[in-house]
């Protein structure tokens, strides 16, 4: 992903096969007893929680920029060096309940 809109469509897809990769497990018990995979879980909530944590700095940090772009005097020096608004991350609604939510480790 080489622009910000690749990269949250990026995040979103990742963010779908993650949830994904749970529904299928959860098909298969014996695979949730063995440790490694306790493990894997563990990994992969935690990769949530730090994406969650990655979408609220990246949007505080949008919306500074786009309010520095708007107002005066800043917004002379960025039309001169060529600084312009930036889109936030937007998150489908029907997966903002989802990534909303802390992830659910069951065993």
């Amino acid at each position: 992903a080489t622009s910000i809109n690749d990269k949250i469509q990026a995040d979103n897809a990742l963010s779908g096969a993650l949830a994904g990769l749970k529904v299928v497990l959860e098909n298969y018990p014996e695979l949730k007893a063995n440790q490694n995979f306790l493990q894997l879980q563990f990994e992969i909530s935690d990769v949530e929680n730090k994406l969650a944590a990655v979408r609220r700095f990246f949007n505080s940090a949008t919306k500074e920029l786009n309010t520095a772009v708007e107002t005066f005097p800043s917004n002379i020096f960025a039309k001169m060096f060529g600084f312009s608004k930036q889109p936030m991350f937007e998150v489908p609604i029907q997966d903002r309940v989802v990534l909303d939510k802390a992830p659910e480790i069951k065993f």
